[in-house]
């Protein structure tokens, strides 16, 4: 969640792809086009039944696939050893590697990501998840857009996603009123909503992502109280050690109150409002708020710090635990580490929390 939560990781979006060589206005174009075509399919993106056999002819958006495209997939396949993979996942897996080129920073290297997922044990297993294939569709559109938008690394933001709810729009937090993809707070979202008002480079990047989606930034918090106060009961039950049947029966509840709020734009539970609101936030850290971090990795690794456990506390690893000057001449590996963080003021479970969020991200989207 944001500043605070528990969560898994799995991502795919990664640079190299059979498209090289596109200008940044013809990458906009593209996706412009690409988007257009969505929103004519109704709320999202469209629901296209990619090819994904090994060798395949035509990419999702019914291009023809280069030979260096098939190569990477069919190298892709062969590093995971011989697992089958599930047809979302090829479907996922296929769709990064047709995807235009944008500029990925450092992290580049998308069948490293693959294997690190695989080793991880992780899957895309859509009936344990309220993520269906059309929100796999709608989750890359966002990616790109935030991508151009607010200029972060897509490997960062989708594995820092994952990590907080392993890709599901409707995970709901029971102990906290964390939300959505981005496991956003009620808090979280209040502020962030004030951030892109007082800034104008925030506010245009937060209007580009909406135009390119199609998609609506809230000016306000539109809240689901039903969804807080299910969450409160749920934990009460699970406090009073309550029969596992009602607690299942509470929470199927929670779902489909919570179903009834993801295609309403501008809603904390919309698939794309929710991503947008997070990579705002991630995007202010790293460019207003941690501008005298040096280096693209560190850089928003310390980001993902703040947004796990506040700003506060990232200002307190950089400043008093290393000093900026001495963090920028440090590894990722040399800051992040339990002895650092055992000087930090928070307690030693949060400590731990941050270190695995970041090291995780790290790992995730390292080239």
């Amino acid at each position: 969640m944001f500043y605070r939560t528990t969560f898994f990781l799995f991502s795919f979006f990664i640079s190299q792809q059979a498209n090289a060589g596109f200008s940044p206005e013809q990458n906009l174009n593209y996706l412009k086009a690409t988007l257009e075509g969505s929103a004519a399919a109704g709320a999202g993106s469209p629901k296209i039944a990619a090819p994904y056999a090994a060798r395949q002819e035509k990419d999702a958006l019914g291009r023809t696939v280069s030979p260096r495209t098939k190569a990477l997939y069919d190298q892709t396949l062969a590093s995971l050893g011989g697992r089958q993979l599930a047809p979302l996942e090829k479907d996922f897996i296929l769709t990064i590697l047709n995807s235009p080129e944008l500029d990925y920073g450092p992290f580049k290297n998308r069948v490293g990501l693959i294997r690190y997922f695989h080793g991880a044990g992780v899957r895309i297993k859509e009936q344990n998840s309220g993520l269906t294939e059309t929100d796999l569709w709608r989750l890359i559109n966002a990616v790109r857009a935030a991508a151009q938008a607010y200029r972060i690394p897509p490997a960062i933001v989708m594995c820092l996603t994952f990590r907080e709810s392993s890709f599901d729009p409707e995970a709901s937090a029971w102990t906290t009123s964390a939300k959505g993809i981005g496991q956003l707070t009620n808090p979280a979202v209040e502020e962030t909503i004030k951030l892109y008002h007082r800034h104008p480079d925030l506010k245009a990047s937060t209007l580009l992502y909406a135009q390119l989606l199609g998609a609506k930034m809230p000016d306000q918090l539109e809240p689901a109280p039903e969804v807080d106060r299910l969450n409160k009961e749920i934990r009460a039950l699970k406090t009073r050690k309550a029969a596992a049947a009602i607690i299942k029966q509470k929470e199927e509840e929670k779902r489909r109150v919570i179903a009834s709020y993801k295609d309403q734009p501008g809603h904390i539970f919309n698939l794309e409002t929710n991503f947008g609101l997070a990579s705002a936030y991630l995007a202010y850290l790293r460019y207003h708020r941690l501008k005298e971090v040096s280096g693209e990795t560190r850089g928003w690794l310390t980001a993902i710090a703040a947004y796990n456990q506040g700003l506060g506390i990232a200002n307190e690893l950089v400043r008093d635990v290393f000093g900026a000057q001495n963090y920028n001449s440090q590894s990722v590996e040399a800051i992040f580490t339990p002895q650092h963080a055992g000087y930090l003021s928070i307690p030693k479970a949060r400590q731990e929390e941050m270190l695995g969020e970041v090291l995780s991200v790290y790992r995730c989207s390292a080239p």
